[in-house]
């Protein structure tokens, strides 16, 4: 049984929706190219822009609607003429929150309960301000870049897509210096402004001004899967689900097909992470790190912690611990072992240092240090996979083309 059969993609009505055209460069050892643009999917009754000519209560508008597996912090939900997006946890710690996307056409939801207060923002959004450059390759990938008109800050964008995009007319940067400038959101009048999981203080500005703010914190899914996952959460706002489903299931069969190389590999003692200010977050074995090493046929003294999130160590400990690895796998822009040494000489008593293997995902930094790993890498973790699988059983990947990672000499 196929990905997409399993994932049981709900088509309603005599309407058949072509499948688009296949990812590009879905390998271990590329990336994809940008996709073409993107239709919106038209049931009857509809513009090729997605938007409602003829209103008609009966009607289900959303031919194609989307399933979520891998993802744990966020939902949609179909009523007809609308979709409820809930985002279990917009900031670390914080509540759920939901928004009622109306497709454009159709008239104001009658809405109860919390609803009736929920945020509403038309679809398929025509102009979207993001705040995290880990949103842009879902915009690329679903042929959708036509519609950023808005980013956080230009210097730190890796895909060249985007740069492209950017360098046009149109595009407002918005908080390059790490503070958002409220008054040229209100200005360039938005649909909406997808932030990076933060809760900024100019957010409520921006919104009783009328522009909808809609968080984004794929950063709390802990399967790698579950943060790819979130191009569905951009594909209910642009009206591309069977574009996403396409998508999203080529790279979760990617995935599953590299890890299933090192599934009967002997495992790999690796040092993993790297100190800041003398502090070292080790990812438990339940964490996002954590799935991908594990998946690659790592282990590492924190594995058996279950936790999703991190464990604090000193230089000290973790020299005890994992100082006899042959392999460090850091997260670290170096691009020599000199440049990391300037940061903690002590490096130099790791075996891996010393005598073994060190690496960095740096192979795609931009002059501002913007890093290609945590912008195209969250949405192509396959990518990511096949290169730590090529570094800990190059045996298996003799040929293996490195996306992100580079081993520093």
């Amino acid at each position: 049984m196929t990905r997409t059969t399993r994932r049981g993609l709900v088509l309603l009505g005599a309407l058949a929706l072509t499948a688009t055209t296949a990812l590009a460069g879905c390998g271990t050892d590329t990336t994809t190219g940008a996709a073409p643009a993107t239709p919106v999917s038209t049931p009857a009754g509809t513009g090729a822009d997605g938007c409602i000519r003829d209103f008609d209560p009966n009607t289900d508008y959303y031919p194609v609607k989307q399933t979520i597996e891998h993802a744990d912090n966020f939902t949609l939900s179909y009523h007809k003429s609308y979709q409820v997006l809930t985002v279990e946890q917009p900031t670390v710690g914080g509540g759920p929150v939901s928004y009622v996307l109306v497709k454009c056409g159709a008239p104001k939801p009658a809405l109860t309960g919390a609803l009736a207060q929920a945020p509403e923002v038309t679809t398929p959004v025509k102009s979207l301000f993001s705040a995290s450059t880990t949103q842009l390759p879902a915009l690329v990938e679903l042929g959708q870049l036509g519609v950023l008109t808005g980013v956080a800050s230009k210097a730190y964008i890796s895909e060249p897509e985007v740069i492209a995009r950017t360098k046009g007319a149109g595009v407002t940067e918005f908080a390059a210096s790490g503070t958002t400038d409220a008054e040229k959101v209100v200005a360039a009048k938005p649909d909406v402004l997808v932030t990076g999981g933060t809760d900024d203080p100019s957010y409520a500005t921006i919104e009783k001004a009328g522009v909808p703010v809609l968080a984004d914190a794929d950063f709390l899914e802990s399967d790698p899967l579950g943060r790819a996952e979130w191009i569905k959460y951009f594909a209910a706002l642009t009206g591309t689900e069977q574009r996403a489903t396409t998508v999203f299931d080529q790279i979760a069969d990617a995935y599953d097909a590299v890890v299933a190389k090192a599934r009967d590999a002997k495992k790999v003692d690796v040092l993993t992470s790297q100190p800041y200010q003398g502090t070292w977050s080790m990812p438990a074995g339940g964490s996002f790190a954590g799935k991908l090493l594990t998946d690659a046929g790592a282990n590492w003294p924190w594995q058996s912690n279950e936790s999703a999130g991190s464990v604090s160590a000193t230089t000290e400990t973790v020299l005890d611990r994992s100082g006899r690895a042959r392999v460090w796998i850091n997260t670290a822009n170096w691009t020599s072992k000199a440049e990391a040494l300037k940061e903690e000489p002590r490096f130099a008593d790791f075996t891996a240092f010393s005598s073994g293997e060190v690496w960095s995902p740096s192979l795609q930094v931009n002059a501002a240090g913007g890093n290609n790993y945590f912008e195209l890498g969250v949405q192509r973790p396959d990518l990511v996979e096949a290169d730590l699988i090529a570094i800990l059983h190059p045996d298996l990947m003799p040929d293996h083309r490195f996306t992100f990672y580079r081993k520093l000499s």
